[in-house]
């Protein structure tokens, strides 16, 4: 039989304030070990992107010596002592962080990407995308399960590893709660990875998941660019030029070039002075407008465009690739490679720093090089090659025979 509540046993009111003052104590420790370390952890950061490598290390160890489950100090501080040539303490610095979780590689990897889900909301992309590897590396169901639109969220961050970022997403998509940002972040993905019918499918997925969701609508806009489907991807970038999505500005200049491909120069050129306008300090505008004045045939005003700072700035930087254009078209090759860097290019330059190079050593004599370059562009951008002689127009075309051969190789 239940016994009268006041026969009930009950703490004191001393016994109470015991337990309560105890908890207190203990929440302000935790507070303050945590902030203290993620000062630490904070200056550590400053000191390596300073060149001070030697502070860093000591600033990351303080980190960890105050709270030894700081993962994001445990991972940079192994690489630094790893590139120090110190790989013993580089271990022992793992080891001890696994530790601190109490080696249970399911429970590690879930204190992982919690963490990384904070040092994503602290702005720092570079920790949350070493934690959520490291977690995928000790434990990727777990890891995968437990913050899924995380991971899905990260894997976007990843650049020039899309095989991984596809990979990260296919670990998350059992668990994922965003469905629209998991079928975008593929369809991405495989768009980069040269599979446009796989991305197509994806991209269409996560439209009809959320029609009013802009990245979607860019990606697919640049999908139609490239195969020069030119109503479906001028559709698709005005779906976003007039939204209020940061991405409109960018669609803006896509509407651009996709007109300038299509051969419609003045009205590429009317779209460039579109964003100009709205976004003056947008100078990838200056860049493609210029772009379509070469085109045009005015190479002065095309000059103007490339000349000064601005190709330097960090929003133009590649758009460098549009001055070597023009030295090419000035027969003066030896001065494109200097914008031609034979690296990756994006939707914005296409292939243009690998052909555009390729173009240059052609000039020059070595054709060697040349025909490795277009051979890199064939088999990584296959799917912008065309796109980028569309670009090249009349310059282009000493390229014919390295892609032929290069195209021949790949199939």
């Amino acid at each position: 039989m239940r016994r009268p509540a006041s026969s009930l046993p009950h703490a004191s009111v001393e016994e109470e304030s015991d337990f309560d003052r105890i908890a207190i104590e203990n929440w302000r420790e935790e507070i303050r070990r945590s902030t203290l370390s993620h000062y630490h952890h904070r200056m550590g950061v400053a000191l390596e992107a300073a060149g001070d490598r030697d502070a860093a290390v000591m600033a990351f160890e303080r980190a960890v010596a105050v709270a030894p489950g700081r993962y994001a100090s445990v991972l940079r501080l192994n690489r630094l002592l790893r590139d120090a040539g110190d790989p013993e303490r580089a271990r022992s610095v793992l080891a001890h962080g696994m530790s601190a979780h109490g080696g249970d590689p399911d429970a590690l990897a879930r204190a992982l990407v919690e963490e990384a889900e904070a040092a994503r909301d602290d702005g720092m992309t570079d920790d949350a995308l070493a934690l959520v590897a490291h977690a995928l590396a000790v434990c990727p169901r777990a890891a995968a399960a437990h913050l899924p639109d995380l991971v899905v969220e990260l894997a976007g961050q990843i650049r020039d590893r899309h095989e991984e970022a596809l990979r990260w997403c296919d670990l998350a998509a059992p668990h994922a709660q965003d469905r629209y940002g998991l079928h975008h972040q593929r369809g991405f993905s495989l768009l980069l990875l040269n599979r446009p019918a796989d991305a197509r499918r994806e991209l269409a997925a996560s439209v009809v998941l959320a029609p009013d969701r802009m990245p979607s609508w860019y990606v697919l806009g640049q999908y139609h660019r490239l195969r020069f489907e030119t109503g479906a991807a001028l559709a698709a970038y005005r779906r976003v030029w007039e939204s209020g999505h940061d991405l409109r500005w960018w669609a803006g200049l896509m509407i651009a070039q996709t007109l300038l491909s299509d051969g419609r120069l003045h009205e590429a050129m009317a779209a460039c002075d579109a964003v100009r306008l709205r976004n003056p300090d947008m100078g990838w505008a200056r860049m493609i407008g210029g772009l379509v004045q070469l085109h045009a045939g005015d190479l002065d005003a095309a000059a103007r465009a490339f000349d000064g700072d601005r190709p330097n700035d960090p929003d133009t930087a590649k758009g460098r690739v549009f001055r070597g254009m023009l030295r090419l078209a000035w027969n003066r090759p030896q001065e494109a490679l200097e914008d031609f860097d034979g690296g990756r290019g994006d939707f914005a330059c296409l292939a243009l720093p690998r052909l555009g190079r390729a173009r240059a050593l052609l000039e020059l004599g070595d054709a060697e090089e040349a025909r490795r370059l277009v051979g890199a562009a064939v088999r990584d951008e296959g799917q912008w090659v065309a796109a980028t002689l569309r670009l090249l127009g009349p310059l282009g075309q000493a390229l014919g025979p390295l892609l032929a051969a290069g195209l021949g190789g790949r199939n």
